[in-house]
């Protein structure tokens, strides 16, 4: 599994909370979910590490998720290896005694393209009974995006994210959109490179720094 850190020099002139999203292209609907968090103070350098290891869970929230809303696993985490020839990327979920559950846990399915990961759901809960239940793909045993459930449905997640930094006052698992979030900037990790730091201005702007 590859391990990445991002390093963040606060020189706002002021703590800032620091956090770190992805965002799915390829998924039309589904909402970023506020990933790693942390508050710098300023003139401080903190770090961000993770490794790239894949998993899927449903939860459920006070409310049908909207930005905002915060999402809190329901069921327990599904560790996921798409990546890998015969590695668990399938899981389901169910309704019995008046809740949610995972049915079946994680397999492999191969019938699922190589990379991608499905949640499936049946037909023993309604539309009604799946308004504050959402699924979603979590990356370092954290949740980093979520999608609202539905019975009898088919949920394609993709491991090609986009990471983005930025500054917010959201909580950590909270789903955001460009209304919760400041500064965002979209980063990526060229071939070979697992490291990246940036400073953080009096402007608020993340400005790459050399490593």
């Amino acid at each position: 599994m590859s391990s990445y850190t991002i390093s963040v020099l606060n020189d706002s002139g002021a703590p800032a909370n620091v956090a770190i999203y992805q965002t799915y292209p390829n998924l039309k609907a589904g909402l970023p979910l506020v990933w790693l968090l942390q508050s710098v103070n300023n003139g401080n350098t903190n770090s961000y590490n993770w490794t790239v290891d894949w998993a899927l869970n449903w939860g459920t929230s006070e409310q049908p998720l909207v930005p905002g809303v915060q999402w809190s696993s329901g069921g327990p985490i599904q560790r996921m290896d798409p990546t890998t020839a015969g590695g668990n990327n399938e899981m389901g979920v169910t309704y019995a005694n008046e809740q949610f559950k995972t049915h079946p846990v994680a397999f492999n399915d191969p019938q699922v393209p190589n990379g991608s990961m499905l949640v499936t759901t049946d037909a023993s809960f309604t539309v009604s009974q799946s308004q504050a239940m959402s699924l979603a793909v979590y990356m370092n045993s954290l949740p980093t995006f979520a999608m609202q459930g539905k019975p009898n449905g088919k949920f394609l997640f993709d491991t090609h994210p986009i990471y983005w930094i930025c500054t917010t006052e959201a909580k950590q698992g909270v789903a955001v959109s460009g209304s919760f979030v400041s500064s965002p900037k979209q980063f990526e990790f060229a071939g070979g490179v697992t490291s990246l730091k940036f400073k953080l201005t009096d402007t608020l702007q993340f400005v790459p720094v050399p490593v």
